[in-house]
């Protein structure tokens, strides 16, 4: 088999992987959404709204994983 063969062979098998773990981490998400509604429902709807309120200025005070990235690209556009 020549190089260019070769090549092409491991372009395409990167390409599966690559779906592979996206198919993966949404599955993961999935999982942790189904998760995370479940445990929600054993509060009252104004304990699941303040918990939701809480996530809301987390991450709009910008103290998130990735905060400065985000920030950076806003600023760029």
């Amino acid at each position: 088999m020549d190089r260019a063969a070769n090549t092409d062979k491991s372009n395409v098998t990167s390409a599966h992987a690559g779906a592979f773990d996206e198919r993966m981490r949404e599955e993961a998400a999935a999982a942790g959404r189904a998760a995370l509604d479940t445990a929600l429902q054993r509060f009252t709807t104004e304990q699941r709204d303040a918990f939701w309120n809480a996530i809301g200025l987390y991450y709009s005070t910008r103290r998130h994983p990735g905060a400065n990235d985000a920030a950076t690209v806003t600023a760029a556009l």
